[in-house]
């Protein structure tokens, strides 16, 4: 009975998204473009948060020197792994909604593989 009943709300809650996305999408297609997108890369975030722990040292090492790469690189990188972590689990319990405005990334460099002057 209980399985029946989360099977049925999760029909309801897909229905309701599914409404809630083509009334917005009657406002133009760049709304839906950056729902997807939001969602793309928040998934992605997730994936990938990992990977800072390696990005953030080599790129403090390229920067500052290898002891500098080594230590706090590691501790900068094991950082912005969590923050790229939450980032991503909010863009994707939250990419419905145009939150920030015009579904900006929250973090930068949008992606862990991409150049960005954080580290500067």
């Amino acid at each position: 009975m209980t399985q029946r009943m989360g099977r049925r709300l999760v029909v309801a809650g897909l229905l309701v998204l599914g409404f809630a996305g083509s009334a917005q999408a009657a406002e133009g297609s760049s709304y839906v473009d950056g729902m997807w997108r939001k969602l793309g890369r928040g998934i992605t975030n997730i994936a990938t948060s990992p990977a800072e722990l390696i990005r953030t040292p080599y790129l403090v090492s390229q920067r500052d020197g290898n002891l500098p790469g080594w230590s706090v690189g590691i501790l900068q990188g094991a950082w912005r792994g969590v923050l790229r972590l939450l980032t991503g689990v909010f863009e994707v319990g939250t990419f419905y909604a145009e939150v920030p405005d015009n579904f900006e990334p929250l973090m930068k460099p949008e992606y862990v593989w991409l150049q960005g002057n954080w580290a500067e």
